[in-house]
């Protein structure tokens, strides 16, 4: 496995556990309070930065991983970098994502042209933001295992 199907993999089991997380805090606020009261700027800013940081620490703990498990198999542990294979695949969940991502972008401007709370273009940014990620990473893990 190279060092970015692991990033991919990280990515995949991180975004929507951050998601699930942050959405869970929002909701419970909206539960005992108008929408408008809501706080939602510290939760979105904490979900980016646990995003960055489990997504590292997910790769590192991988690469640890399969360090430890050569060395116990008595093997030189495998840390290639990435190949033309490898850019196909990225190429391929990034197109897969921008589309997610243009509609999120074009939600949130609707939202902004009906002068709604801006509570609700910022969290449509946000889910698509994860959804794409979500979808790139899912679009990538399916090209590692099945091919291009």
């Amino acid at each position: 496995m190279t060092m970015t199907e692991r990033t991919v993999w990280a990515t995949l089991v991180v975004f929507p556990l951050v998601g699930i997380v942050y959405f869970t805090v929002i909701l419970t606020q909206a539960a005992d309070r108008p929408i408008e009261d809501v706080s939602w700027v510290a939760p979105m800013l904490w979900a980016w930065g646990a995003l960055i940081v489990l997504i590292i620490a997910g790769v590192i703990a991988s690469a640890i991983a399969t360090g430890v498990r050569a060395e116990v198999a008595g093997e030189k542990p495998d840390f290639e970098d990435g190949d033309v294979r490898d850019k196909e695949i990225e190429r391929i969940g990034n197109a897969r994502a921008y589309t997610m991502a243009s509609f999120g972008g074009m939600a949130a401007t609707v939202l902004l042209m009906l002068d709604v709370d801006r509570f609700w273009a910022a969290n449509a940014l946000f889910l698509a933001g994860l959804l794409a990620g979500i979808i790139a990473a899912g679009s990538r893990i399916h090209a590692y295992r099945t091919g291009l």
